[in-house]
């Protein structure tokens, strides 16, 4: 009875064991190659990085104001945003992005992720980097200054907006 009881730990034991090594497996497999940070884009494709990306580097770019009533299940909250559109934040990196790549993956600090098509992307006047509203820099989650987010403005619900927003995924 004893080397029974022996025996039923070893096999929990190596079970356990392997769990582990799964779950530590996946983990690297699905661990980025560079940390994400607040106050930073890092934009990637196919596992490479193409660009890391702040307020002040976007602050360079062309900016816009970008006047919109949010409808989300908290209510209805208006915005002035100021941003750039991800068209020229892309071109900025590489002019030949937006053919290269169909989709872009949108991930917050808190993986929050979204997709949007490079097509929504081409469209005038629709997908922008924002950093600050009514003039006032964007909180990070944390409530320090210097947060981007997605926005889509021909999307009124806001439920592919991407606030903290620290990588960019093109594929």
């Amino acid at each position: 009875m004893e080397s029974k009881v022996v025996d039923q730990k070893k096999i929990l034991l190596a079970v356990v064991t392997l769990l582990v090594v799964i779950i530590a497996v996946f983990a690297l497999l699905n661990r980025s190659g560079e940390e994400l940070h607040e106050g930073e884009i890092l934009i990637e494709a196919g596992g490479n990085t193409l660009g890391v990306l702040t307020v002040a580097d976007l602050q360079k770019l062309p900016a816009v104001q970008k006047k919109m009533v949010i409808q989300s299940t908290g209510g209805m909250t208006k915005h002035e945003f100021t941003g750039t559109p991800l068209l020229d934040v892309l071109n900025s990196i590489d002019p030949g992005l937006t053919q290269k790549y169909t989709r872009i993956i949108t991930k917050g600090i808190d993986n929050y992720t979204s997709g949007v098509e490079m097509s929504e992307v081409l469209k005038p006047n629709n997908v922008f980097i924002v950093y600050a509203d009514y003039g006032k820099p964007l909180q990070t989650k944390t409530g320090g200054e210097g947060a981007m987010r997605i926005i889509i403005y021909q999307d009124e619900f806001g439920q592919r907006f991407t606030n903290f927003l620290t990588s960019l995924e093109l594929q």
